[in-house]
């Protein structure tokens, strides 16, 4: 019986123990560098973006921004998740007011941003000029250039409409994708003209026993002739772990191939 005991105390011991790991793993912010190289871009400057999706519960960390900074992003793409049922709207409203400093964000919905007073959360954004897209695109300006930006509405909340997103694009110029669910990667064609696409949703699986997860872990690559990068995201959702699947924001810089960058 006390040899019982013993060994429940230590596999009590040892599942606090890793279940701090976890929760410290969850609340660490980590900066990733990507550079995707398009042809279309060819001549002009460079574009630097910080994308950042489901940050769900967590106050986005001001000494992550400030290394973000460093870079002098031009835009912030906020690929959904921004909130979830339960937030205090002071928290969402801070991590806009947080974001919105440090460049002109465009935002995509994800499906725990249906979860709160849509009221209130646009008239968050409205309060601080983010510029929302559901289904439509924008022209978006910067240092003398201009790239189309496409946003599409969550995927499983069923409220996505690809075609409508991608109806003032055209297939000469530099078009970017932002939606939540990377599942918006099976509706595109090569024909469409994208450049590159931007997602989270998954959490790199947010809880990874080696290679085994309920999702891959996030990453970047080509699909129908575009660049992607699927995000592991920033926050966590149901509970505040992660294990094998750190939380990640981005800086992406796109330029063309005759630019300097590696």
């Amino acid at each position: 019986m006390k040899l019982t005991a013993g060994i429940l105390g230590s596999l009590a011991g040892a599942a606090a123990v890793m279940a701090a790991v976890m929760y410290k793993t969850a609340n660490g912010s980590h900066l990733k560098t990507h550079t995707f190289m398009l042809d279309k871009m060819k001549g002009m400057k460079p574009l630097t973006i910080f994308f950042i999706s489901d940050v769900h519960r967590r106050l986005i960390d001001e000494k992550l921004l400030r290394e973000a900074s460093v870079y002098k992003p031009d835009a912030v793409l906020l690929g959904g998740d921004l909130a979830e049922g339960g937030v205090p709207y002071a928290r969402i409203e801070e991590n806009i007011k947080r974001l919105t400093a440090l460049a002109p964000v465009i935002y995509v919905w994800g499906n725990n941003d249906y979860e709160v007073s849509q009221q209130k959360l646009l008239s968050l954004l409205q309060a601080y000029k983010v510029i929302p897209l559901r289904n439509e695109s924008v022209q978006f300006a910067y240092k003398g250039e201009t790239v189309t930006i496409c946003g599409v509405d969550d995927i499983r909340m069923m409220m996505d409409d690809y075609e409508s997103a991608i109806r003032h694009t055209d297939e000469n110029k530099v078009n970017l994708l932002l939606c939540h669910n990377p599942g918006i990667h099976e509706q595109m064609n090569e024909s469409d003209g994208i450049d590159a696409v931007f997602s989270g949703h998954t959490h790199g699986g947010q809880i990874r026993f080696g290679r085994f997860g309920p999702y891959e872990l996030g990453g970047t690559g080509t699909v129908k002739k575009a660049h992607y990068l699927i995000s592991n995201g920033y926050g966590t959702t149901k509970v505040p772990l992660r294990l094998g699947a750190k939380p990640e924001t981005h800086i992406i810089t796109l330029c063309g191939p005759d630019e300097p960058f590696s």
